[in-house]
């Protein structure tokens, strides 16, 4: 596997992309070039590829011209988002109570994540149904949308655990995260697979159960 470089304004956008970034990293490295630095780790990623291309670098921002605050009485699911400047705020989160029935609700993320899709591609077509897809799970493009690679490491610890071998070691997070490293920092993909424990069992056997 190849060993993830050292990030410069000379490195490729395919050698950028190839490797996995943490958020905190991509944060670090928009601040050393004077890059946005707020915003989800999607957009850092954009801000990265642009400033690598070349290109000049803005912050995602929308402005609505609607200045009124939207009461959850006014919502609906054929709400523009856009138009009306919905945000998740307290009137929507009413909103989505009283629509799913319930007594307290809370936003997920990938609602937070479509939103701002929304508003970096400024899709006025969207609707407060879009929203409550993404609640649902039910809308492919948010669980598939890059943002997702967050939960790579949390995939890759589920599925070492369910390896039989991992048994054999008493501190299975420490081994896991050996290996996480070293796919992390590898151009391949970031899944765990039995090989990986063979590959690097010189450096793991110091956690395996004594018999």
């Amino acid at each position: 596997m190849d060993k993830r470089p050292i990030f410069s304004d000379k490195l490729s956008v395919k050698d950028f992309e190839k490797y996995y970034w943490y958020k905190d990293e991509l944060v670090k490295i928009c601040r050393k070039n004077n890059l946005p630095s707020y915003g989800t780790k999607a957009e850092l990623n954009q801000y990265i590829v642009s400033f690598l291309l070349g290109n000049p670098v803005k912050q995602f921002r929308y402005q609505s011209r609607n200045t009124k605050v939207l009461k959850a009485e006014d919502i609906y699911p054929n709400t523009r988002l856009l138009e009306s400047n919905f945000k998740l705020n307290r009137e929507a989160r009413n909103f989505f109570a009283d629509y799913f029935d319930m007594e307290k609700f809370s936003f997920k993320k990938s609602m937070a994540v479509k939103l701002r899709m929304i508003q970096s591609n400024q899709d006025t077509k969207a609707t407060v149904q879009d929203l409550i897809d993404a609640y649902l799970l039910k809308n492919q493009e948010a669980q598939q949308t890059s943002e997702e690679n967050t939960y790579q490491w949390n995939n890759f610890v589920k599925d070492f655990n369910k390896d039989e071998f991992s048994q054999n070691y008493s501190d299975r997070m420490k081994v896991a995260a050996i290996l996480w490293q070293k796919v992390r920092d590898s151009a391949g993909n970031k899944k765990y697979r039995h090989s990986l424990m063979v590959k690097y069992h010189k450096e793991i056997a110091i956690y395996e159960k004594l018999i």
